[in-house]
């Protein structure tokens, strides 16, 4: 029978012995990348690009490494490698300088360029990428929806008792060269302090507008815009048109686009008066990200009347948000509409000023 201390000494040095080999295993398996200044980096390979790669390490985290710098690549494990003429899975073993060797499933084996890597993906992420090629040459009409919907309260009671509610909703699609948006904004208010009790403003509007590129920055693009505005005495305005439009900027940051073109106006008023007119379309768009998280955005449109010259439509819109969250975000919003020749006993301008929550979304990417 051994002695206790001998056995405890034998347990000691087993338990070493599995440390060690689970070092090591752990160390033969992992990705190792060698930099073009002599450094070696350890970890597990979770994405690259022609210009840059992701390793996973467990000191650090996700890193990312351009690919300029790299100077051999080892990968245990099988990759989806991405050549320029075709993708093949296989593991990666370094070569000569600037160069890889990619031994496939099959035991063939060839070399290539590093600068001829365009892309290094595990199976998952080759599955992920190819559904996103599937959305972006096929896309289905609930692909590549972004857009918001707010909602703003106020109210008083005591001396003053008045309440309101605004909401306001924008969703908009981008696939390939079309352009689909939507918009719905909602205003109402209402007072008991003197008679009559009673609503003080309602007001409602949407509308639907399609763009498609012709190429360079011109578009051309229709429009289907309704409004509804109970102290206007305005039953129900329906513009439908469409023109040629410009995009004067656009990049990651925003947009700024010019709009020219014709529309149809027919207002109907609650008096039975119905009014339909020709009208030339004159407008402006941007949206800008400030300090990468202040959004701000503006739309003016004006509307010169041809069928009874000397009057006009102005619309203009100027919003902005900051973030609470990443899906909430504080709004303010500014709105409004002034037409030149109300009927009688209206005024021309209508001010809306807003301020609330809103709820954003954005699946346009994945």
């Amino acid at each position: 029978m051994a002695a206790p201390g001998v056995y405890g000494n034998w347990r000691s040095t087993i338990v070493k012995i599995l440390i060690c080999l689970a070092l090591a295993a752990g160390v033969l398996s992992a990705d190792q990348i060698t930099l073009k200044n002599g450094d070696r980096i350890t970890g597990t390979i979770v994405k690259s690009d022609d210009k840059s790669l992701v390793l996973k390490t467990a000191y650090a985290g996700d890193v990312t490494i351009d690919m300029a710098q790299i100077a051999s690549i080892n990968a245990g494990d099988m990759l989806h490698v991405q050549l320029k003429d075709r993708i093949v899975v296989g593991r990666i073993a370094p070569a000569a300088e600037g160069a890889v060797e990619i031994r496939t499933g099959e035991g063939a084996a060839f070399t290539a360029p590093l600068g001829e890597l365009l892309a290094l993906r595990t199976a998952a992420g080759q599955r992920a990428w190819e559904r996103e090629q599937e959305r972006i040459s096929r896309p289905r009409l609930n692909d590549f929806w972004s857009g918001f919907a707010s909602l703003s309260f106020a109210g008083s009671s005591g001396n003053a008792r008045t309440s309101s509610i605004a909401t306001a909703a924008a969703a908009s699609r981008q696939a390939g060269k079309n352009k689909m948006g939507l918009y719905f904004n909602q205003v109402y208010a209402s007072q008991s302090n003197v008679l009559p009790h009673g609503a003080t403003a309602n007001r409602i509007s949407g509308g639907y507008r399609l763009d498609r590129g012709v190429g360079g920055r011109l578009f051309v693009f229709g429009t289907a815009d309704f409004d509804h505005d109970r102290f206007m005495d305005l039953d129900l305005r329906s513009v439908f048109g469409g023109g040629l439009g410009y995009h004067i900027w656009k990049s990651g940051r925003g947009f700024w686009d010019f709009n020219a073109g014709g529309v149809h106006n027919r207002e109907k008023f609650g008096a039975g008066l119905v009014r339909n007119s020709g009208e030339i379309l004159l407008g402006e768009e941007s949206s800008h990200r400030l300090f990468q998280s202040v959004k701000l955005y503006q739309k003016a449109i004006f509307y010169p009347n041809l069928s009874t010259r000397g009057e006009y439509r102005l619309n203009f819109d100027a919003g902005a948000a900051m973030p609470i969250f990443k899906w909430l975000e504080w709004n303010i919003g500014f709105s409004n509409r002034y037409l030149s020749n109300p009927i009688a006993g209206k005024k021309s301008n209508d001010l809306l000023y807003t301020t609330g929550i809103r709820f954003s979304f954005d699946q346009s990417k994945r």
